[in-house]
C-alpha cells in the first residue's frame, strides 16, 4: 500500500482516477433528474462523499509539497462552484452557496483523511527524511 501512495510511477494512474470521478460526478450534477441509487439520502451527504473523494484522490495526483493541499482545495473550489453556476441553467437543478460549502467539508476531511493514511501506511525510514 505504501508504493502505492508514495511511488510516482503510480501519479497518472491516480489522475486518470480523478477524471473518471470527475465525469461521473459532473454526469451526476448535471443530469436533471440523477438516479436515486447515486444518493445518499441527503443532498449534503452527496457533496460530502463526492468532494471528500476528489480530494483524497487529487492529493495523490500532485508531487507532496506544502501547497499540495492548498491547490488541490482550490481547485475543487473552483470545480464546486462551475457545478453550481451550471445547475442555476438546469430545468429541476437549483445553485446553492450551502452546496460549495458542503463541497469544500467534504474537500477538507479527505485532505485530512488522506493526510492521516499517509502517516499510518508510511514506512518510518521514509518519515525519517
Amino acid at each position: 500500500m505504501s508504493e502505492v501512495l508514495h511511488d510516482p510511477r503510480w501519479r497518472s494512474a491516480w489522475r486518470l482516477l480523478f477524471l473518471a470521478v470527475v465525469a461521473g460526478a459532473s454526469w451526476l450534477a448535471f443530469s436533471p433528474h440523477p438516479p436515486r441509487v447515486a444518493d445518499l439520502g441527503w443532498d449534503k451527504a452527496n457533496h460530502f462523499a463526492a468532494f471528500g473523494t476528489l480530494a483524497f484522490i487529487g492529493m495523490q495526483c500532485f508531487a507532496a509539497g506544502p501547497r499540495r493541499r492548498w491547490i488541490v482545495l482550490a481547485v475543487l473550489l473552483a470545480y464546486g462552484v462551475l457545478i453550481e453556476l451550471v445547475q442555476s441553467q438546469i430545468p429541476g437543478r437549483d445553485a446553492e452557496a450551502r452546496d460549495v460549502l458542503a463541497d469544500m467539508i467534504g474537500a477538507s476531511i479527505g485532505v485530512a483523511l488522506h493526510a492521516l493514511l499517509v502517516r499510518v501506511i508510511t514506512p518510518r525510514a521514509l518519515q525519517a527524511r
